[in-house]
């Protein structure tokens, strides 16, 4: 006879199984952070290696962006295909062979590098927006699916503090390329730590999700494929589902605007300081007190979220860091010479209200049934490709015609306005899933 969530907690005296899946996904959104970090901290010692100026070494980041932003929809697809925990193990998998492959062979030549590190971007664009989602979704109750999401997301600021500190005593120690090896080794124990522990929903254990009503009974556990083919004996694939909705287009437009802002903000943290008189280390502890604060953030408000309608949610974090984005703004351009304090408060705070990706991540997963979940938000992870390039870009531009680094975060502002707009319009996760239930 199947048991309930609560019969095998009293039983064991253990923490339920989802709380494993959290580690898991704790560390797997550090390897994405570690990843996008790790080749700006070992810039100029790759670039020596290479031979290479600037531009060219500039081409190694921007192709890993390319697969990583760009290939979210395949990996959801994959997932929904041959399940989570296999899709989440070999893009894993990928991200650590591409990081070995770097440090062992990416001071060759250009060519070898761009490859190696296109590698790891094609692991990485699976580990986040494509999958997570799914997997909370299945192992927490709707009721407690922020607070999920909300376990795992820190990772990746925790690991950029990690990061900041181990890099470049490695590489001071023994080399860029034994940084990349060392990490890349790091990763493929996650690999191998993930393979072993992920399970595809708790049914498989013979559980319910954490936080279902006591009582709720475990449900045979989920079939990979099994497709429900009704009298018309057509089955409609998951991602022409996905296309079909509103909401898939409504959120992608709002989660590419909203990483225009985002990726101009994180572009110019530290520029905003370095171009006003403030030394580098000096701009970069900011990024330690925003990593902090942000962590802190993650987890408040990913368990407000299971209380309130996540969309409001987001829409008014989201407004936050318009709102904090134009007074850091308005400071900047007004004061002729800005002091560490009040520039700390504004980086920090603004890096604090971005931890509403805990919320994004849990609530676009909503808005799917689970037999196109993973699609959905690799198709919504997809779509933000264009905010991702398009927000450095366009605050570079502004800056070379100003001359203030101050402007990069009027783009911050208005961008993040917009978003938080279309944020508001979304409609209820309520209302989608009773057209689900009805179709």
């Amino acid at each position: 006879m199947l048991q309930t969530e609560a019969d095998l907690n009293a039983k064991s005296g253990k923490l339920h199984y989802a709380f494993v899946i959290c580690i898991g996904g704790f560390l797997l959104s550090g390897i994405v952070l570690a990843a996008q970090r790790l080749p700006s901290i070992a810039l100029d010692s790759v670039r020596e290696a290479l031979g290479v100026g600037y531009a060219e070494v500039g081409l190694i980041t921007s192709v890993f962006m390319l697969f990583y932003a760009g290939l979210s929809l395949v990996w959801g697809m994959l997932g929904d295909r041959i399940g989570t925990r296999w899709a989440m193990t070999l893009a894993c998998g990928l991200s650590s062979l591409g990081t070995i492959l770097f440090g062992l062979f990416g001071g060759t030549s250009l060519a070898v590098a761009i490859v190696t590190w296109a590698i790891c971007g094609i692991g990485c664009a699976g580990l986040l927006m494509a999958i997570l989602p799914k997997i909370i979704s299945r192992w927490f109750a709707p009721n407690k699916r922020g607070f999920g999401m909300s376990l795992c997301t820190p990772g990746a600021n925790f690991a950029a503090l990690i990061l900041g500190v181990v890099a470049p005593m490695v590489i001071n120690g023994l080399g860029w390329n034994m940084a990349y090896v060392a990490f890349g080794i790091y990763f493929a124990a996650i690999t191998v730590f993930v393979a072993l522990t992920f399970r595809e929903a708790p049914e498989d254990m013979g559980l319910a999700p954490y936080g279902a009503p006591q009582g709720t009974q475990a449900a045979p556990a989920p079939k990979i494929e099994q497709k429900d083919e009704e009298a018309s004996g057509k089955k409609v694939s998951p991602l022409r589902q996905v296309c079909r909705m509103g909401i898939t287009w409504h959120f992608g437009l709002f989660y590419a605007v909203y990483q225009l802002g985002y990726m101009a903000a994180t572009q110019y943290y530290v520029v905003s300081m370095t171009g006003n008189g403030f030394d580098l280390a000096t701009a970069a502890f900011s990024l330690t007190i925003g990593g902090v604060l942000t962590i802190i953030t993650e987890l408040v408000v990913g368990s407000l979220s299971d209380h309130h309608e996540r969309k409001t949610m987001i829409g008014i974090m989201v407004l936050c860091t318009a709102v904090l984005s134009a007074g850091y703004a308005f400071y900047l351009i007004n004061t002729a010479e800005p002091g560490l304090v009040p520039c700390y408060f504004f980086i920090a705070t603004i890096s604090a209200s971005t931890g509403v990706i805990t919320i994004i991540m849990s609530g676009a997963g909503e808005y799917y049934n689970d037999e196109c979940r993973a699609t959905g938000t690799g198709m919504i992870g997809t779509i933000n490709i264009v905010g991702r390039y398009l927000g450095p870009w366009v605050a570079g531009l502004v800056i070379d015609a100003t001359g203030q680094t101050g402007y990069a975060f009027v783009i911050v502002a208005a961008a993040c306005l917009v978003a938080s707009l279309i944020a508001f319009a979304m409609p209820k996760a309520a209302t989608v899933q009773a057209k689900w239930a009805n179709s």
